[in-house]
């Protein structure tokens, strides 16, 4: 197949014995001396790959190389620098891309995916025959990465940015989050975990593009996403679980930064955490946004596998798994404590409107009729009416009580405004008049939501954000 414009090609033999023999470690006992040698190795290989004008793709060997010293941890300037290179490699020579291929007219054209067969994968997953019945499978070869691999990882990553607890709340005012420097072998796993994550994402974006346009579902089948949570060894819950608790510590790690902000009367009693280490935050920060990134393509796919359900275009080979909102909100039900860090951690407001809707959906007694439509094309809008009636206020606070609802409520307004201004600009709002009409219904109705929180609860105490939430909307109804 023609590779499309932008891939580089191999286009003369690589002098592979060469540069993997700068590895060759036999009498060699001195450790700085290895990893000189590793490092002199990994130079090597982005003077081929990455550096001149006419690249090479590396070959399976130097592939192999490069992510095994990733995985080593010897130091972490090795890590480092591994992972750079890997990251690098990624954007010269992605596995997949996206090719137009001119149709019957001139102007009729669609996307193709191209599969670049010379570039290695971690996974370990064949991605050649994309227009049949998905014929790859996860090797169970020790180089490469499996789904029970994958947990292994987040699990050491959960015991210790969770300081070796791994429900990591729950344990009221004895709690200490702050968690114990970064080793080499913690700082490893969490590179390893996020170019991994680069590796599905890039996979999975070029084929929702071409899915989009030809609605072949083989093609969303053989994604590496799918084919790793479709191991049938996938203990999927144990997965999400671990990653919801990545994004609630790390979370509550940032907000060990700001020492000067208002006493937290949110429903998590803890005892004020130490400040953190900068360069410990911000591993901990590019963390949770790569696992946010999973959770977020995890959710995609099961949103496509739904649509494919019902186009009846899934075959037995595509097997069942429990969608990932489910766990997420069944989790969120069992550790309320969890509610705050983790919605607070969830930047993508798309995300958080669903698991804010779903929860709400769930624990709403059935006499309430919250939503006036399918919970599919539910907003926001339709929480903040529902709590614009006191009874309902008072038959919803006894199934979820005070400070969850308020939390809820606080993150859907926020989600609501951040996918404002990412449709358009808050001006553009203004400008319109029906468009400015309904955000200032919607403050009200927000408001309105709190005053009569106040009024069941005559002591209601406002939650983390809740103040500022409050004063955005009054300031915009202004």
């Amino acid at each position: 197949m023609e590779k499309p414009n932008g891939i580089r090609t191999r286009l003369q033999p690589l002098p592979e014995e060469n540069i993997m023999a700068i590895l060759d470690l036999i009498g060699v006992k001195d450790q700085h001396d290895i990893e000189d040698d590793k490092l002199t190795f990994l130079s090597a290989v982005r003077a081929i790959s990455i550096v001149p004008q006419v690249a090479q793709v590396p070959t399976r060997k130097m592939y192999e190389a490069v992510f095994q010293i990733l995985q080593d941890n010897r130091s972490l300037e090795l890590t480092i620098t591994s992972y750079q290179l890997l990251q690098d490699l990624e954007k010269c020579f992605p596995r997949v891309s996206i090719a137009k291929v001119e149709g019957l007219s001139s102007t009729d054209t669609e996307t193709q995916l191209v599969i670049n067969s010379e570039v290695w994968s971690p996974f370990g997953v064949s991605l050649e025959n994309d227009s049949t019945e998905m014929e790859g499978h996860l090797s169970t070869d020790d180089d490469y990465i499996d789904f029970s691999k994958l947990l292994s990882s987040t699990q050491d990553i959960v015991n210790h940015v969770c300081d070796g607890d791994p429900m990591y709340l729950g344990k009221g005012p004895e709690l200490n989050v702050r968690s114990k420097q970064l080793t080499d072998d913690i700082m490893s796993k969490m590179m390893m975990f996020q170019y991994l994550v680069t590796l599905l994402r890039m996979d999975f974006i070029s084929r929702c593009q071409v899915f989009k346009s030809n609605q072949k579902w083989p093609i969303i089948r053989n994604s590496f996403l799918n084919q790793l949570l479709g191991s049938q060894r996938a203990n999927f819950k144990n997965l999400v679980k671990n990653l919801m608790r990545i994004v609630a510590a790390t979370t509550r790690e940032d907000s060990a930064m700001d020492l000067d902000t208002e006493h937290n009367s949110d429903c998590i009693p803890h005892k004020p955490l130490q400040k953190p280490d900068l360069a410990d935050t911000e591993f901990r920060h590019t963390l949770s946004q790569s696992v946010e990134t999973l959770l977020t393509l995890v959710m995609e796919l099961d949103t496509l596998k739904k649509e494919a359900n019902q186009n009846r275009w899934t075959s037995r080979s595509d097997g069942s798994r429990t969608p990932v909102l489910e766990i997420v909100i069944d989790e969120l039900s069992y550790n309320k404590e969890l509610i705050s860090p983790y919605l607070q951690g969830t930047v993508e407001a798309k995300w958080k409107t669903n698991i804010i809707l779903t929860f709400f959906s769930k624990h709403c007694p059935r006499s309430i009729k919250m939503f006036e439509r399918n919970i599919d094309e539910s907003t926001i809008i339709d929480i903040f009416n529902c709590f614009s009636n006191v009874t309902n206020v008072r038959i919803i606070s006894k199934r979820m009580g005070e400070d969850v609802i308020q939390l809820l409520l606080v993150h859907g307004f926020q989600a609501y405004f951040s996918l404002q201004q990412g449709t358009c600009s808050l001006s553009h709002v203004k400008d319109n008049a029906e468009g400015e009409t309904l955000l200032k219904e919607t403050c009200k109705s927000f408001i309105t939501s709190f005053r009569n929180l106040k009024r069941v609860y005559k002591e209601l105490e406002l939650v983390a954000g809740g103040r500022e939430a409050l004063f955005t909307a009054a300031t915009i109804m202004s």
